[in-house]
């Protein structure tokens, strides 16, 4: 096909065409009569809305200058309470978390205070030592002066115990017997010079205060293996030979019963810590070593010592040496 050819045929489509749909037409009249109809409805409702808050403003502002003008009146009933404000709702329960905070401190410190103050009640083996050391001074003249009454009747949970157990001369708590020696290892054993009683005291305590209620003596055979001989021995011997005033039993008995070392280095009052006449004693506190053991002994003066006997049965240290 020449190009010619195709142009004419071309041409002819588009007029045939054209023929057929006519181009579309706009009512240019009624196109900008309903522009402005939409244009007057908006205004109206725009000047529609300012009068309706003008009318709004002025009625508010005719009830405040109402109300501003009435009088006060004096209120016939009370008044509602208004919820606290959220700062002062915290205010509040700030106070009150600390007023309770500051409570339950001072409640704590104050049962800490009364359990502090509470009274601990008394060792039972402390107290088998002073009870027992003051029936030995009592029943000795040369040391009856220094016993309390008042400290001793203390001993017990009430008078009546006191009246009951130490009795008129101490004898109550010694088993109805005057001694001068007394071994405490948890039982309780009496001597007489060296000779071990057969009568043995066991005193009862309160389990709240740690005091004498009660005091029983029972039976010790003879023959049983009980108490120290070395302590009994030795100390025993030397308040027999203070009484018949013996002044050789002290080396004698220190022969006996005390290391060589030991007297070597405290000489002739070697085990006694320089008490040489005695008037009585008693040795409490019992501790044991693989060869050893020890006791703490008082011979009537106002101090303890503690001693240590070794395994041939000898005082190997005392007071501390």
């Amino acid at each position: 096909m020449k190009d010619h050819e195709l142009e004419q045929e071309l041409a002819a489509a588009m007029r045939e065409r054209s023929r057929q749909e006519p181009p579309y037409s706009y009512d240019v009249d009624g196109l900008i009569g309903s522009v402005r109809r939409r244009r007057r409805r908006l205004q109206a409702g725009a000047a529609a809305a300012v009068t309706i808050v003008a009318l709004g403003a002025g009625f508010l502002s005719r009830a405040d200058h109402d109300r501003v003008s009435l009088p006060v009146q004096a209120p016939t009933a009370p008044s509602a309470v208004l919820p606290p404000s959220p700062t002062a709702s915290a205010s509040a329960s700030a106070s009150a978390s600390a007023s309770a905070s500051a409570s339950a401190s001072a409640s704590a410190s104050a049962s800490t205070s009364t359990a502090a103050s509470a009274p601990k009640p008394a060792d039972p083996a402390r107290t088998t030592n002073t009870l027992f050391l003051a029936a030995l001074r009592y029943q000795n003249p040369a040391t009856r002066s220094q016993v309390d009454p008042v400290e001793v009747a203390a001993l017990f949970a009430d008078e009546s115990a006191y009246r009951r157990i130490w009795g008129a001369d101490s004898t109550g708590v010694t088993c109805g017997s005057s001694v001068d020696g007394v071994l405490a290892a948890g039982e309780v054993l009496l001597y007489q010079g060296v000779e071990r009683l057969d009568r043995a005291p066991a005193p009862t305590f309160d389990g709240s205060t740690g005091k004498v209620t009660e005091l029983t003596c029972r039976t010790v055979a003879g023959g049983s293996k009980v108490g120290d001989p070395t302590v009994s021995g030795f100390y025993g011997g030397l308040v027999t030979a203070a009484k018949s005033g013996d002044s050789t039993a002290m080396s004698r008995l220190g022969r006996q019963f005390v290391t060589a070392n030991l007297r070597s280095a405290q000489g002739p009052t070697a085990g006694t810590c320089s008490s040489t006449t005695p008037p009585f004693w008693l040795a409490d506190n019992p501790s044991s070593g693989t060869l050893t053991h020890g006791w703490t002994v008082n011979l009537g003066g106002p101090y303890e010592f503690p001693i240590e006997i070794d395994e041939n049965a000898k005082v190997a240290t005392a007071c501390g040496k």
